[in-house]
């Protein structure tokens, strides 16, 4: 049995490893019912299917555990599948969940660097004291720095969110080097807050990224809105017109009605937000396309943009 990230298996590669437990689906055939399942770990997924299941396979392993699984890689509709002959609830001392989750290239010292670096840059008092007690809150920094920003999309890993406001917030700046009407602190604000949400609306539960209640029924713009109320409330003569504009940053940053943006942008701010938000979403996604083409060639239709992608050939 071998050893290897799911990014690794090859057709009859004989599997012994720890996974996550992404999907869980029990279902009917002419012999009964057997198991289809999504296994994830730091490198991707990949689909996996046990045709006789055990009692723990049917009955108790549920999405969001990680197990151990045993099994032989296979291929079903041109897409490499792993037949389990075994499976079983891994215990906490068996597995590291570096290995298990996909997570930020960066350091959490480098990502919380890169974030106070960028709150030393704002001018204003109000923001400036509005951010610092965000990233005071112990429990809220040390959840921001762990937390995803997306389920499946973008920055989907560990330390993810924290990467993306960061890029957000310098993409910004640098777009404003060339208007000097727009104002960097309200920049900055929005670019590293814009998703700050999403600590609540995605599960803590970092075995697996998905949404909370509060993510479907409120979503991460109301939520983020709510904590920047609650945050202006508590410093002394906080301007309301101030408090409106990073209010409207934040809730006009997916652009349009039908994107779940509750207001479309009206500050040249917001529209910098906005885009610069598009385009680091879109090229964290397709740079995790590109890695699973290992840099080259065609990618298989990608429903999310409509599209193929092109990488190029590997000598060029």
């Amino acid at each position: 049995m071998e050893t290897k990230k799911i990014r690794e298996f090859v057709i009859k590669d004989h599997i012994d490893g720890f996974f996550a437990v992404r999907k869980k689906d029990v279902r009917e055939y002419a012999r009964g019912q057997f198991v289809s399942l999504e296994l994830g770990d730091c490198s991707g997924r990949v689909a996996a299917v046990m045709w006789d299941p055990d009692q723990f396979a049917l009955a108790e392993l549920e999405e969001g555990m990680v197990v151990k699984a045993r099994g032989v890689v296979g291929e079903y509709q041109n897409k490499i599948q792993l037949t389990v002959e075994k499976i079983r609830l891994a215990t906490d001392n068996e597995f590291h969940i570096e290995d298990i989750m996909p997570h930020s290239a960066q350091s959490v010292e480098e990502r919380k660097a890169r974030l106070l670096a960028l709150t030393d840059k704002i001018e204003n008092s109000y923001i400036k004291n509005l951010v610092m007690s965000f990233w005071s809150d112990e429990t809220f920094m040390n959840a921001f720095l762990k937390a995803a920003a997306g389920k499946l999309w973008h920055h989907a890993y560990i330390g993810g969110l924290s990467e993306h406001a960061a890029n957000v917030a310098e993409l910004a700046l640098k777009v404003a080097t060339g208007y000097d009407f727009l104002n960097k602190d309200l920049l900055i604000f929005g670019g590293l807050f814009h998703d700050a949400g999403k600590l609540a609306s995605y599960s803590s539960d970092m075995n697996m990224i998905d949404y909370t209640d509060e993510g479907r029924l409120l979503g991460h713009i109301a939520l983020m809105d709510r904590w920047l109320c609650e945050r202006a409330s508590k410093i002394e003569a906080f301007p309301d017109k101030l408090l409106t504009k990073l209010r409207h940053l934040i809730l006009s940053h997916h652009g349009e009605l039908q994107y779940a943006s509750p207001v479309v942008p009206m500050m040249p701010e917001a529209f910098v937000l906005y885009y610069c938000d598009e385009i680091d979403s879109k090229m964290g996604a397709i740079d995790r396309i590109r890695q699973k083409q290992d840099g080259v060639g065609w990618s298989e239709y990608v429903k999310m943009l409509d599209r193929f992608l092109y990488f190029g050939d590997r000598d060029t």
